[in-house]
C-alpha cells in the first residue's frame, strides 16, 4: 500500500513536471496547427497554479483560430514538437487589423 506521504510526493512531482514545463502557445485552424509563440510572461499564483500571458501582433496568426493549446516538454517554435499540456476550442477570426492578448491560468488539481 502506498502511504499518504508517498501519494503527496508523487503528486507534487507530477505538478512540478507539468506546470513549469509549458513554454509555447499553439494556434490551430480546422486544418491543423499553423503558428506557435513563446509566452511573454509567466506568473506563479501558487504551488499548483500559473498564469501565462501571450501576445499575438497584427502580423501573427491571421487565420480563423479554432484551437489554442499550451505546449511543453521540450517544445520549440517548430510546429508539431513537444507535448500538448492543455487545449481550448475557440472560434476567433483574427485579421491584420487586430492583435490578440491571451491570458491563460493553469491550475493542477488532484
Amino acid at each position: 500500500m502506498i502511504t499518504a506521504a508517498a501519494n503527496t510526493l508523487i503528486l507534487n512531482s507530477a505538478i512540478a513536471a507539468s506546470i513549469d514545463n509549458i513554454d509555447i502557445i499553439s494556434v490551430s485552424t480546422a486544418g491543423g496547427e499553423v503558428f506557435r509563440k513563446a509566452y511573454q510572461n509567466k506568473e506563479t499564483i501558487s504551488a499548483t497554479e500559473r498564469k501565462y500571458t501571450f501576445f499575438l501582433t497584427e502580423t501573427e496568426a491571421n487565420v480563423t483560430i479554432t484551437k489554442l493549446a499550451l505546449i511543453g516538454n521540450g517544445a520549440t517554435l517548430t510546429l508539431g514538437d513537444g507535448t500538448e499540456m492543455a487545449t481550448q476550442t475557440v472560434n476567433i477570426i483574427k485579421t491584420s487589423t487586430q492583435s490578440l492578448l491571451i491570458i491563460w491560468n493553469v491550475k493542477v488539481v488532484a
